[in-house]
């Protein structure tokens, strides 16, 4: 138990005081009468009422001193723990050109691993808003900042290679990625930016986008994806209702993503299989963590009301003894 006002308790001592001051007035009010010899009374002894009269100025004083513990208000102090987290606003870039359908992850295409990975990223994030941008020829935005990780997820499944305009808009993809968080009010935002990839299409270069990004404070992470020397990737002709292997572009502008990384305080990565992919995305969960601080909150239940209730009850049987059987003539 806690006092709001300890320092009220520096009254206690006084009502000692007050108790013996109103003792010694309760003896000089004893009623007298005037004989002309005392002898006859010498053996009477004062009855048992008379010798309980200092009850009721114990009562009294009792009674102030429960008054003195209310004015300092007793309280129960009830401490908990809050943990307030400060999430990070997160654009995810993800690369949908028909290169990314190449099988060089076997027995799966880039893409499909990309995606896979990208969801179990999401899944495990919390208080974060995570938009999708997606791009090959061009960029645009699939998901805006959101923390409905279920409609993310939905829409990220339904994400498909394009087959125009093809080519790869890094530059784009990134300037589209940043304008989504200009806005964004966190201490952290951050770009994933995944490609197979070298930027050969868009209006904005990746230097450019980097500068940009830099300027807003946006720190980019880059992933090139895909083993070197690239693979093959499906395309089926609509006229002949054939489908052909074509090998995957193997140009690769490793120095643009890594330049784009260091620029704006990010890491380039590569990763040219599945496994490497997920350990990719694990290390950037590791590195963006919300902020965490927690909160000392203590919660005060007020107790006085106990000692309020015991001062009335003294205070009652008091006036009830005064008036009864230690009633006083006088």
């Amino acid at each position: 138990m806690t006092f709001a006002y300890p320092l009220l308790f520096w009254l206690l001592p006084i009502v000692p005081i007050v108790w013996w001051a109103m003792y010694r007035r309760s003896r000089g009010e004893v009623v007298t009468m005037r004989f002309s010899d005392l002898g006859m009374l010498r053996g009477v002894k004062p009855s048992w009422r008379i010798r309980m009269r200092p009850l009721l100025i114990s009562l009294r004083a009792a009674a102030l001193g429960l008054l003195v513990v209310v004015l300092s208000r007793p309280q129960y102090a009830q401490s908990s723990e809050r943990v307030v987290r400060e999430g990070i606003d997160i654009q995810l870039a993800l690369d949908i050109s028909l290169s990314m359908k190449a099988g060089d992850f076997d027995p799966k295409d880039r893409i499909t691993v990309a995606k896979e990975v990208i969801a179990e990223f999401i899944k495990g994030r919390k208080d974060d808003r995570i938009g999708l941008v997606v791009f090959s020829g061009n960029a645009f935005t699939q998901v805006p900042l959101t923390l409905d990780y279920d409609f993310l997820q939905n829409l990220l499944g339904q994400v498909q290679t394009v087959r125009r305009p093809d080519g790869t808009a890094i530059g784009t993809a990134l300037a589209h990625s940043v304008n989504g968080l200009r806005n964004s009010t966190t201490k952290s935002k951050v770009v994933i930016l995944l490609t197979d990839g070298s930027s050969n299409r868009g209006d904005i270069e990746p230097a450019q986008a980097a500068e940009i990004a830099r300027a807003l404070d946006v720190r980019v992470y880059t992933i090139l994806v895909g083993k070197p020397g690239g693979g093959e990737y499906p395309v089926h002709d609509a006229w002949r209702d054939e489908t052909y292997l074509i090998p995957a572009p193997t140009a690769e502008d490793e120095v643009a993503l890594r330049d784009i990384a260091e620029q704006t305080g990010g890491i380039f990565f590569r990763a040219g299989d599945e496994q490497g992919l997920r350990d990719v995305y694990d290390t950037i969960d590791k590195m963006e963590r919300s902020q965490v601080a927690s909160e000392k909150l203590v919660r005060y239940t007020e107790a006085w009301q106990p000692w309020a209730a015991g001062a009335l009850l003294l205070l009652m049987i008091e006036i009830l003894l005064r008036n009864t059987i230690l009633r006083s003539i006088g």
